[in-house]
């Protein structure tokens, strides 16, 4: 049985018992601790520009360079006349037009809506949080250049692990967003560029 102590609103202590509960409440982002999460995890952001910097090119930058990549990825894969091409094109847009269609009818608030966090970067967008279809498609992508090429494809999906972080830390996205869209495009890469 776990007992959570409120102290203040948005302000939750726990003990060692139940920790481990908590802790995977606030990844859900089921409870008002996330408030406390995304305060914590924004902080050190909001505090030194050089890191909002950082955090800014990839949040707004890398997703630009992974999705100006994949053309580039097909291109090489039709200039050499390669039979993976079609999965190249397909699976990719699988992943996007199911995620797309299931968040659409699932419609989850986004953080910023359910709790009325202020995100780091200006988001008007309501509802669609989950899965995070940024992070599913850089990790579609990802995988597909995991096919081509195993150096390119391990950059590309740790391009999009920095991508899923950056929604989480741009306030955008609960750690579950993120999470779902990068296993679900990850399971679909692995069933159908490796295992079909």
């Amino acid at each position: 049985m776990f007992k959570v102590l409120l102290t203040r609103p948005n302000r939750i202590e726990y003990n060692k018992n139940n920790g481990r509960r908590l802790r995977y409440l606030m990844f859900m982002g089921d409870i008002m601790g996330y408030v406390d999460f995304y305060k914590k995890i924004s902080a050190p952001f909001v505090k030194s520009r050089p890191l909002m910097l950082i955090l800014k090119i990839i949040y707004k930058i890398l997703p630009i360079i992974v999705f100006i990549s994949y053309p580039l990825i097909l291109g090489y894969l039709v200039f050499t006349h390669d039979t993976r091409l079609f999965r190249c094109i397909s699976v990719p847009l699988g992943v996007f037009l199911s995620l797309s269609v299931f968040r659409a009818l699932l419609n989850a608030q986004r953080p910023y809506e359910k709790y009325g966090t202020k995100p780091l970067f200006s988001k008007e967008t309501k509802g669609k949080s989950f899965p995070s279809r940024h992070t599913a498609s850089a990790a579609v992508i990802g995988m597909a250049a995991l096919y081509v090429n195993t150096i390119l494809g391990s950059v590309f999906l740790a391009v999009s692990v920095l991508i899923a972080l950056s929604r989480i830390i741009g306030g955008v996205h609960f750690p579950k967003d993120v999470a779902a869209g990068f296993l679900y495009a990850v399971v679909m890469g692995v069933i159908f560029f490796y295992l079909l």
